[in-house]
């Protein structure tokens, strides 16, 4: 997704997986697009960091 293209507030981060998961690694929260804020709030799914940790190579 570019910056210039609208964010859909309602994606969701469908492959994050807990702290704590073996083999996971921090990526870009997609429902923020890596910003950490939504319509200037903190975005729920990565709590204003920008990252959520997703499994690498089939893990989780």
């Amino acid at each position: 997704m570019s910056d210039s293209e609208p964010r859909d507030p309602n994606h969701r981060n469908s492959d994050a997986v807990p702290p704590g998961t073996p083999n996971a690694a921090e990526n870009t929260c997609r429902r923020c697009s890596g910003s950490g804020r939504i319509d200037g709030s903190e975005c729920p799914d990565c709590g204003g960091t920008g990252k959520v940790l997703t499994p690498v190579g089939g893990a989780g």
